[in-house]
């Protein structure tokens, strides 16, 4: 009785895992699609950078302020603004 019924468990497990075996390799796929299509210019313009010693170099005040311009004029402040509440 008990080798009757780890059969059909084993054979419906077996089958469960070829499944989601499956739906891994597309998910993984669109993973990685959505991470290629993530830039540093989608996330600030510019990467941190580094100086010669290895430390991390900050962006300038006049690159910062390039980002406020460009933010203001093609609107991501004012959408910024509302989904945090801000002014």
């Amino acid at each position: 009785m008990n080798t009757l019924t780890l059969i059909p468990i084993a054979a419906l497990t077996l089958c469960t895992t070829l499944a989601y075996a499956g739906d891994n390799s597309d998910a993984s796929s669109t993973a990685s699609d959505s991470n290629a299509a993530m830039t540093s210019d989608a996330v600030g313009g510019t990467s941190g950078g580094g100086s010669m010693s290895g430390a991390p170099s900050g962006k300038t005040r006049a690159e910062v302020y390039q980002e406020l311009l460009r933010a203001q004029k093609d609107g991501t402040q004012e959408r910024l603004n509302a989904l945090y509440g801000g002014q």
